[in-house]
């Protein structure tokens, strides 16, 4: 049985100052998570594990994706200056409320159906039939000049 730094049984802890470094980096290069946690050789379960043990971590990692961020911002930025695409892509990620796009608008339009069945007697039934038959029969009669 191994017993860490902490007098703990089990592994002894990665959490040391250059792992956190390449964990770092790797969001600061635009990196998901788990590629970063890769890199930094921790998996995305150690990494859970240090954030409720380190919250100042939670700080660390946030401003290192907003790293990441800046710099592709910057790039867009550079690149617009040549390339209207990319100056329309630039504003549309800085300011989404003011840029969307119309393909990014959702509707959807519903169509229902209902169907309802008419209950009735045999005897009411019965009694509509022979409406129909006067109704129908007198128009049929007055067509063809018959009498019934």
């Amino acid at each position: 049985m191994v017993v860490d730094q902490h007098g703990k049984p089990g592994r002894p802890t990665k959490y040391e100052p250059e792992t956190v470094e390449r964990l770092l980096a790797g969001l600061a290069d635009g990196l998901p998570i788990r590629s970063a946690c890769i890199i930094a050789g921790i998996g995305v379960s150690t990494l859970s594990d240090w954030r409720d043990k380190h919250p100042e971590l939670d700080e660390r990692l946030a401003e290192a994706r907003e790293k990441a961020r800046l710099k592709m911002l910057q790039r867009i930025k550079r690149a617009a200056e040549d390339d209207w695409r990319a100056a329309a892509e630039f504003l549309r990620l800085t300011f989404p409320a003011d840029y969307r796009r119309a393909s990014n608008t959702q509707s959807v339009e519903v169509n229902t159906a209902v169907q309802q069945a008419v209950v009735c007697t045999e005897e009411r039934r019965m009694e509509l039939i022979a409406q129909h038959k006067r109704l129908f029969g007198e128009a049929d009669n007055a067509k063809t000049g018959g009498t019934g």
